[in-house]
């Protein structure tokens, strides 16, 4: 039963990851009609309609304490309108593979950054599963698609993605000391921070000035990729990601981020356009086997005293 819970947790924290990967591209995409803030807004309000039933039928729609409100309204502004909506302007001169492929660092600077604070240990095959999914994404940010130019391509947007690695990295360990702890749910965690993160966004579109009656002039794969964004990867995604990381180390938690460039490379391919190599496959299994490598069970260690006290034991009935 414990290993069939475990794997509900893996392939949660999978599909979250496949959501996430596919989520600059579809972001992209609503941008070549909508400013990123509507877009930022339109994702958190199609996020909060998806979430509302998911509380409910999780029995965790419930209103917070004045303390839980001081907490969720701050980490809805740092993981939600600060992390998405620098990611979002970010997508108007970065590319959709360049931004997965810097997310790629967040379980190392997570991994890190919750050593200190968590006090979480990574056994030794973890840690080098990490180097190896590390590798492999550095193969594929090298080699993995056609045209590439390396620093000298650097963006305003890249910079901004850079920024939101660093944000993520501290936002999921402060997730991890939240969720951990009974009195703040996944779902009623993810569903209040979500709730906050729109009410912010209401007097900064008032403040830029953005008009909502915009909305009439989309065209329907501008509502697709708006839809993708709210329902799936930031609605399901965060849910997913919520009950996932309640349940394991945010190290070997943030380790499934590696898929992410592997994931956006190929939805970027198909979506927009973007070419890749072979390299890209192989960096790909390095990736996944850095994942598997993290994640696998523990082996069952049969203590050596054990196994030298049990003839003693028997002796001493003997005598």
């Amino acid at each position: 039963m414990k290993n069939k819970s475990m794997l509900s947790v893996y392939i949660m924290a999978t599909v979250t990851v496949i959501f996430w990967g596919a989520s600059f591209a579809g972001a992209k995409i609503a941008l070549e009609q909508a400013s990123p803030l509507m877009v930022m807004f339109l994702r958190f309000v199609f996020s909060l309609i998806i979430l509302l039933p998911v509380a409910f039928f999780c029995g965790e729609l419930k209103l917070p304490s004045a303390k839980q409100a001081l907490v969720l309204a701050f980490m809805g502004f740092m993981g939600f309108f600060f992390h998405i909506g620098i990611q979002t302007v970010a997508m108007q001169t970065s590319g959709s593979a360049t931004a997965n492929w810097q997310m790629a660092a967040a379980p190392a600077i997570t991994a890190m950054l919750a050593s200190v604070f968590l006090k979480e240990k990574l056994r030794r095959d973890a840690a080098a599963g990490i180097v190896l999914a590390f590798v492999g994404v550095m193969l594929v940010l090298g080699l993995g698609t056609s045209g590439a130019s390396g620093l000298a391509a650097y963006t305003f947007g890249d910079f901004l993605i850079s920024l939101s690695v660093l944000n993520w990295a501290a936002f999921m360990v402060l997730t991890r000391l939240m969720v951990r702890n009974d009195s703040f749910g996944p779902v009623f965690t993810i569903f209040w921070e979500m709730f906050f993160a729109v009410v912010l966004s209401i007097p900064a579109l008032w403040l830029m000035g953005e008009k909502l009656s915009v909305v009439s002039s989309f065209s329907l794969s501008t509502w697709s990729a708006l839809a993708m964004l709210g329902f799936l990867c930031s609605g399901i995604a965060y849910v997913f990601w919520y009950y996932a990381a309640s349940r394991l180390p945010i190290a070997q938690l943030m380790v499934f981020q590696f898929l992410q460039p592997f994931i956006g490379v190929l939805v970027a391919y198909f979506v927009i356009g973007e070419r890749f190599t072979l390299w890209l496959f192989s960096g790909g299994a390095l990736i996944i086997f850095g994942v598997w490598l993290v994640n696998r069970p523990e082996k069952s260690q049969t203590p050596r005293n054990m196994k030298k006290t049990a003839p003693t034991m028997q002796s001493e009935a003997h005598r």
